[in-house]
């Protein structure tokens, strides 16, 4: 594909991504709402979910949250009972975040529904651009904790250029 081709496409893709993340954001925020979270409880607990039992340290790492800050949104999953804290039976100074079923969480219906309707999407795609998308989607994981550690300075808070 020659250049001149490439880079309309490419700011067509970038666009897609930027509505697609904000789309992202507001379902996000539309889950944590019917918990009754506010949206990085949502977060954390989407991590859990899909890592299964973890430390506060590790979800602290993960998110890019301190530890103090973890403390508060475990603190606040655990109170409507969408987590618990197990001592680690060979580190008992170490606590263990452990997620309940998924199944159990009050949106967990709606969510089924939204997987079938992207199961439904993917349908259009063979296994070839499936790997494509598939494959985009990974680096794309990836590549994201360094571009948030590259949005916040060393305090948490958003860098702002000039200063």
């Amino acid at each position: 594909m020659p250049e001149n081709s490439r880079s309309p496409l490419i700011a067509r893709i970038q666009e897609a991504l930027r509505a697609y993340t904000a789309n992202s954001v507001l379902f996000s925020q539309a889950i944590a709402d019917r918990l009754g979270l506010n949206a990085t409880d949502a977060r954390c607990l989407d991590i859990l979910s899909r890592t299964g039992p973890i430390t506060a340290g590790q979800l602290a790492e993960l998110t890019g949250l301190t530890t103090g800050a973890i403390t508060g949104v475990v603190d606040r999953l655990e109170k409507p009972g969408y987590v618990r804290r197990v001592r680690d039976a060979e580190d008992r100074r170490r606590v263990i975040i452990v997620p309940i079923p998924e199944n159990e969480l009050p949106i967990h219906a709606s969510l089924e529904a939204t997987g079938r309707r992207v199961e439904e999407l993917l349908e259009a795609y063979d296994e070839d651009q499936l790997a494509v998308i598939l494959d985009f989607l990974s680096r794309s994981v990836a590549m994201a904790p360094s571009e948030i550690g590259g949005v916040r300075d060393v305090t948490g808070h958003v860098a702002v250029r000039g200063r």
